[in-house]
C-alpha cells in the first residue's frame, strides 16, 4: 500500500474515538503486519528456535502501539514508534534474562560487532548496558540506534524514516557507534 494511502488511514483514526478507532487502528497493522514482521524477523535471525519468535514480537509491538494511544503523522511517524517499543520490549526481556542468569558476566560480542547485530544477537547485559547509555546521547542519535539496531532496519530505512539522506545516514551511524561507545566506557556497569 502507498505510503499516502496509510497517511490517509492515520488521519482518519486520528479523528476517530472508541471501536471505530481500535477498527481503524487493526486495519492498519493488517496493512503494516509485513512490514513489522520482516523488521521483527531480522531482529530475532539469530534466536534459538525455541526462543522468541517474530510473531509474537509483533503481537507485543501491536499491543504497545495500541496503549499508546497517540496520534501518527505518516507511516514512518508510526515505524519509528514502533521501532521504540521494540526497544522496550527487547531491554525488559533482556533485563528478565540476566535476572533469571544471575551468573558471570558474559559479553559475547564487542560493541562494534554488535552494533552490527541486532538486540537479540547481544549479550543481555550488554543490552541493558546499551539501553542506559542512551541518555547520554542526542535525541536524533538514539532513534539512529533504535531504528538500526532495535528495529533492525537497513542504513537505506533508516535514512528515509530520519527523513535525511542515505550518505548522510552512513555518516551519522559511524559517529553514533562512537558516541554509543564512549558514554558505555564512562559509565559503571549494573553487574
Amino acid at each position: 500500500m502507498p505510503a499516502n494511502q496509510i497517511t490517509e488511514l492515520l488521519t482518519t483514526m486520528a479523528a476517530q474515538t472508541g471501536a471505530a478507532k481500535k477498527e481503524t487502528y487493526d486495519a492498519l497493522v493488517v496493512l503494516l503486519y509485513d512490514e513489522l514482521r520482516r523488521r521483527a524477523r531480522r531482529q530475532l535471525r539469530g534466536e534459538r528456535a525455541d526462543s522468541l519468535q517474530p510473531t509474537l514480537l509483533v503481537h507485543e509491538v501491536y499491543e504497545r502501539l495500541l496503549s499508546y494511544q497517540m496520534g501518527y503523522v505518516n507511516r514512518d511517524h508510526f515505524l519509528n514508534v514502533a521501532a521504540v517499543a521494540m526497544r522496550r520490549f527487547l531491554i525488559e526481556r533482556a533485563r528478565r534474562k540476566s535476572a533469571d542468569r544471575r551468573g558471570g558476566r558474559q559479553q559475547l560480542l564487542t560493541l562494534d560487532e554488535s552494533l552490527g547485530a541486532t538486540a537479540a544477537d547481544v549479550d543481555p547485559d550488554l543490552l541493558i548496558d546499551i539501553d542506559r547509555a542512551l541518555v547520554a546521547l542526542a535525541p536524533e542519535q538514539v532513534r539512529m540506534i533504535e531504528l538500526r539496531f532495535f528495529a533492525g532496519c537497513t542504513i537505506e530505512e533508516t535514512a528515509a524514516a530520519m527523513g535525511i539522506n542515505f550518505e548522510t545516514a552512513k555518516k551519522r551511524w559511524r559517529v553514533v557507534k562512537v558516541l554509543l561507545l564512549q558514554a558505555l566506557s564512562s559509565k559503571p556497569s549494573a553487574s
